[in-house]
């Protein structure tokens, strides 16, 4: 009887999943949500992702238990505007982020991620590292409620911080810590997660041997090896506490990385090139890792290897939660696409248009994705390349000749596409992103 019950609960959850509308749940109801947004983790970076020099047990299992994606995209990189899309579940460009453009604000009349969370019963809490819109909108002003302050960086440092009791600490380990706390906290309460840590960002020399001689990685590759090791040391962390209260079955865990490898950090988007830096116009500059799980209502062990994007977390998230899917969102429900109900591609086209006046040039990028085929270029002038990606997932054989009415055909989508989008924003100056958070120990709270 207990079994049926069960089922019966995660059958009445689901329920909704396979609508746009959704039933209302009750607060007991309601699962937890945890988004874990690493910074420049490459493709090819992770043990479940076929690193064979990094060790990521935790993240592995996470993917064990539930579904690696293949093809999840960023269509905005690279950090502050991946994040942008993250919050608001929309192209970038739909509110004028065409580039870094840090500074510019995220739209207000419609909700982020968060704000949307805590409108609907959730706690919602922000962890690590923010980049997300104006000077204005830190964390608490665009709906989290509770926000882990930056620690205090141990002088000339950027991965040591000083913590409560004086003592120095590796960052992203502090913020495992943090991770727990907010967990044991809330844990009677639905909440809402966010953790970006600083890590894998350059530079990552400072990791200590007690984290990089876990890695068979060699040279500079050992400094970020250590500092995924790390990463995935929280995850344990999150795991373990999350078993600890019973909540393990009614949580909803995502994890990806805000754009590809940094090839200047010897990150690897392997099987495909190019990635952070140099080679941003290729395949690794936008493709990630990307991992959902949730026992009875994630399947298990299970590759997607239909294309996705990283607005398509929000839509997902609020249908879980039993939640509509708000009308601006780009992004569409993945459960029914995972689940096999939906047999149907989550995104027929792809798109990017980083083209922002003043942007570093190698971020430029107008491409559109299709099936098994990249077409891409940098510039509006340049002629445009086409690549198959399962036969070419290097890139090197050129088909835009051969294939002249896929180019057409690929060419007049991103052109209706970019018809639908907003003007330029104004960029305005911006510090240092952390100012938003404030430095300092324990928490922030928003204002009730």
């Amino acid at each position: 009887m207990k079994i049926f019950t069960q089922f019966l609960g995660w059958l009445i959850l689901a329920f909704p999943i396979c609508f746009k509308g959704s039933l209302k749940l009750n607060a007991s109801d309601k699962p937890n949500v945890v988004l874990i947004y690493i910074d420049d983790l490459g493709y090819g970076d992770l043990g479940c992702y076929g690193s064979d020099d990094i060790p990521t047990p935790h993240i592995d299992r996470l993917a064990k238990e539930g579904v690696r994606f293949t093809a999840s995209y960023i269509t905005n990189p690279p950090c502050c505007p991946s994040r942008c899309a993250l919050i608001m579940g929309q192209y970038g460009q739909r509110f004028g982020k065409y580039g870094m453009s840090r500074g510019l604000p995220i739209p207000e009349d419609r909700p982020t991620l968060a704000k949307f969370m805590g409108e609907n019963g959730y706690v919602t809490g922000q962890i690590g590292k923010w980049d997300i819109g104006s000077k204005a909108q830190g964390p608490l002003q665009v709906g989290f409620a509770e926000v882990a302050q930056t620690p205090p960086k141990k002088k000339g440092s950027k991965y040591f911080c000083t913590n409560e009791e004086g003592k120095t600490q590796w960052l992203t380990d502090y913020d495992g810590d943090n991770i727990v706390t907010f967990i044991e906290r809330n844990r009677s309460t639905p909440f809402f997660l966010y953790w970006s840590p600083e890590a894998v960002h350059s530079k990552n020399d400072e990791a200590p041997s007690s984290l990089t001689e876990r890695t068979t990685a060699k040279g500079k590759r050992s400094k970020l090896a250590g500092a995924i090791v790390s990463v995935d040391d929280q995850v344990g962390k999150l795991m373990k506490a999350l078993h600890k209260h019973g909540l393990s079955k009614n949580t909803l865990v995502i994890f990806s990385s805000d754009n590809g490898a940094n090839g200047s950090e010897e990150g690897s988007s392997a099987p495909y090139r190019g990635g952070k830096g140099s080679g941003t116009q290729q395949e690794g500059w936008v493709r990630v890792p990307t991992i959902f799980s949730m026992p009875g209502v994630i399947p298990q062990g299970k590759d997607y290897h239909k294309q996705i994007a990283n607005f398509d977390f929000y839509s997902t998230i609020a249908s879980v939660a039993g939640l509509p899917i708000p009308k601006h969102c780009d992004g569409v429900n993945l459960i029914p696409y995972l689940s096999g109900e939906n047999k149907e591609e989550p995104h027929e086209y792809l798109f990017w248009l980083n083209n922002e006046p003043g942007d570093a040039e190698r971020r430029h990028l107008i491409a559109v994705r299709w099936k098994k085929w990249r077409l891409y270029k940098k510039y509006a002038k340049d002629d445009w390349q086409l690549f198959d990606l399962v036969a070419d997932p290097k890139e090197e054989n050129n088909l835009a000749k051969k294939h002249s009415g896929i180019v057409s055909q690929l060419s007049a989508k991103h052109a209706e596409w970019v018809k639908t989008l907003a003007p330029l924003g104004k960029i305005p100056k911006l510090a240092r992103s952390d100012d938003r958070i404030g430095t300092g120990h324990g928490w922030a709270y928003a204002k009730k």
